[in-house]
Parts: C-alpha cells; structure tokens; sequence
C-alpha cells in the first residue's frame, strides 16, 4: 500500500479530509432529499 511510503502526518490530513467530506455528503444527501411535496396528503384524508 502507497501510505506506508506517506508521513504519519499526511495520513491524518487524509483521514480526516475523508471524514469530512463525508459528512458534507450526508448532510447535503439529506437536505436534497427532504424537500420532496407529501403526495398522499394524509392530514386531509383524516379530516375528512
């Protein structure tokens, strides 16, 4: 593997650059996905 050859501390930028930007992901994954209209509209067919 290539990060035997790295400095320890290249290792840990790059861990942590990974964990970073997958968090950044998640976050962006889930607010482009909340934002869909609710199709069945269930509180109106209970109210009726």
């Amino acid at each position: 593997m290539f990060l035997n050859y790295l400095p320890h501390e290249m290792i840990e930028v790059m861990e942590l650059s990974i964990i970073f930007l997958g968090l950044v992901g998640t976050i962006l994954f889930l607010l482009f996905t909340a934002d869909k209209p609710n199709t069945k509209n269930l509180y109106m067919k209970k109210v009726r």
